[in-house]
């Protein structure tokens, strides 16, 4: 029997017509599914997907039509059906039974709150116009060229003595034994 009587008879709803193409193409379908795979499926779930290409072919016989080969039509659902599989497999990872709490400690926060406020009263004690624009940049979140603005200063001179004043501010913190993992203000 050649693809198009094939293709008819399993249009008559004929499962004789199911099992012969499975005995043909079968093979060929799991050979198909065995190198979409690669080393990364078991026997089992070669042996699931390709029922479900023989399956997909028995719920989609009406859509086929007689005048084309059914060999790639069967590639192709074996293909989709193995990365369908692939993409499952690498959506779930197996959770340890025990997560590191990413959460400071306790002690982690109670240094963290010291730094912080050892920061500030560094902040506080800068002179002006540097104070400001510290306190108004990194702990008001207020935009840049806004503070300038405000400040008379230029963007370009706000950024050099933004970035001085980082570094004196590490260097005291480092003197006074202690830096904090802080990120660059946005």
């Amino acid at each position: 029997m050649d693809d198009r009587d094939l293709i008819q008879a399993l249009q008559a709803d004929s499962r004789t017509a199911l099992r012969q193409a499975m005995e043909v193409y079968g093979g060929y379908a799991a050979a198909v599914l065995g190198r979409a795979l690669g080393s990364q499926a078991a026997k089992e779930d070669l042996e699931e997907l390709l029922s479900d290409v023989f399956v997909t072919l028995w719920n989609h016989r009406g859509d086929l039509s007689p005048e084309r080969p059914l060999r790639p039509w069967l590639a192709a659902v074996a293909r989709n059906r193995a990365t369908d599989h692939l993409r499952r497999r690498r959506d779930t990872h197996p959770v340890p039974e025990s997560l590191p709490d990413p959460a400071p400690g306790p002690e982690e926060q109670a240094e963290r709150r010291e730094t912080e406020a050892r920061l500030r009263a560094l902040v506080e004690g800068m002179d002006e116009p540097d104070r400001t624009l510290f306190l108004r940049y990194y702990y008001q979140e207020e935009p840049l060229d806004l503070v300038c603005r405000e400040l008379n200063l230029r963007p370009s001179t706000a950024r050099s003595r933004l970035c001085r004043g980082r570094k004196r501010l590490k260097a005291q913190l480092i003197q006074e034994g202690g830096v904090l993992d802080a990120k660059p203000h946005a």
